[in-house]
């Protein structure tokens, strides 16, 4: 019996876990942005477009070393949205940027100065350097669902699963 409510448990646990869970806050304005090309040499230029701007805000783009933030960013370009949310901007990858990984962000941000959204994507500067071909993402590509949220589901679904074979193995012996 215990297994029984234990396997009900986890099943309820996947089905709450299927709802979709937004790399944003949530809102229709999820932002979204994609790169083309994701490896370059310094003078580059990248294609940005993007999706689920606030149309009240502008969006900046910045080539940073890191994810979590555009501080020390070695570039920066501004561009306002259309109404629908889209965007679309060139990104020019400076002189002065050695060979490795960094990170091409979209933030908007509110009048007071807080970070409202952000989306980003990996690229990489340099001939073929080490990972370049493995992109990097804020959340996984052409869907609302973050990499944790996925990674929590298939752990769930493995234990619902799990659960099942017990039950019925057991009820077989």
């Amino acid at each position: 019996m215990r297994r029984i409510l234990f396997s009900g448990l986890l099943l309820l646990i996947v089905l709450l876990m299927g709802q979709a869970v937004y790399a944003g806050d949530g809102t229709a304005n999820t932002l979204r942005i994609t790169i083309s090309p994701v490896l370059g040499e310094p003078g580059t230029v990248v294609d940005v477009q993007g999706t689920g701007a606030n149309p009240d805000f502008d969006v900046v783009i910045t080539l940073a070393p890191q994810a979590d933030s555009a501080d020390d960013a070695f570039a920066t370009v501004t561009v306002t949205p259309a109404d629908d949310g889209t965007f679309a901007a060139s990104f020019t990858i400076p002189d002065s940027v050695a060979d490795g990984r960094y990170f091409l962000r979209a933030e908007q941000f509110s009048d007071t100065g807080n970070v409202l959204q952000y989306y980003w994507n990996g690229f990489t500067v340099g001939t073929m350097a080490e990972g370049a071909l493995l992109p990097e993402t804020g959340a996984i590509p052409g869907t609302p669902f973050t990499v944790t949220a996925m990674l929590a589901l298939l752990l769930a679904v493995g234990l619902v699963l799990r659960g099942a074979y017990a039950v019925t193995s057991h009820r077989l012996a």
